[in-house]
């Protein structure tokens, strides 16, 4: 089975169209636009939760998850006011996927990494019924960043937490670079190629046949998508 996730900058349904080029049987994408403006063609399902914001013009943008028709399916116990995350079965298999983000008057005093482990919290109890499990997409969080505590951390904590559960980075372990030592980075800070960070995660505790993050396209996103066999 092959999964893609990719943060699509300002989504548009061009944009779409060109992402479901890479083919795939799941593709998660935080950032995605609303399903009335997606376009998906009809052998594709997908489970949306956006908020609107205001640029000029108004638009939506949110997590999306996309997935082959009669593939799999959301569980009913999916909490739909973590509208930053998205469970989908598989099988055996739960992909648990996130976009920790900010929404005004919700989650805007919150911090990215605190976002980020309130999703494994509201989720961790079912990772045993599965398995595998895989936790996908844009965590917003990295080494050593301007929005930490004490108490939540940053990507390091995270990472600690997930290990707990047998689920590890699949990029560092294929690699073997430590975290905040990566040589590739999934995000370019407003398109600059000077200011890499990387954002953007797989882990699991599955055999994974294949992993790579994809190569940066400009005009689709300032992420790059990552690519997994599993």
């Amino acid at each position: 089975m092959k999964v893609i996730s990719y943060n699509i900058h300002d989504c548009y349904s061009w944009k779409v169209e060109n992402l479901l080029k890479i083919d795939a049987d799941i593709w998660v994408v935080p950032e995605m636009t609303s399903p009335e403006d997606a376009n998906l063609p009809e052998f594709l399902e997908m489970k949306w939760y956006g908020i609107s914001y205001f640029w000029q013009f108004k638009r939506w943008k949110g997590l999306g998850v996309i997935w082959k028709k009669g593939l799999g399916y959301v569980p009913e116990w999916f909490n739909p006011e973590l509208y930053y995350a998205i469970p989908l079965v598989v099988d055996d298999m739960l992909v648990l996927a996130i976009w920790p983000t900010k929404k005004k008057n919700v989650t805007d005093q919150l911090l990215y990494p605190q976002i980020a482990q309130g999703i494994i919290n509201e989720y961790a109890p079912h990772f045993k019924d599965f398995a595998k499990v895989l936790v996908i997409g844009d965590f917003n969080c990295y080494v050593n960043q301007v929005d930490n505590s004490k108490e939540y951390g940053d990507i390091l904590r995270i990472d600690s937490i997930l290990s707990d559960y047998g689920l590890r980075s699949l990029y560092h372990q294929q690699t073997g670079e430590a975290l905040g030592e990566e040589t590739m980075a999934t995000y370019y800070h407003r398109f600059n190629e000077n200011s890499p960070f990387f954002l953007d995660y797989a882990y699991s505790n599955a055999t994974v046949k294949s992993f790579r993050l994809l190569p940066w396209d400009k005009e689709m996103s300032d992420h790059v998508g990552m690519e997994l066999y599993i």
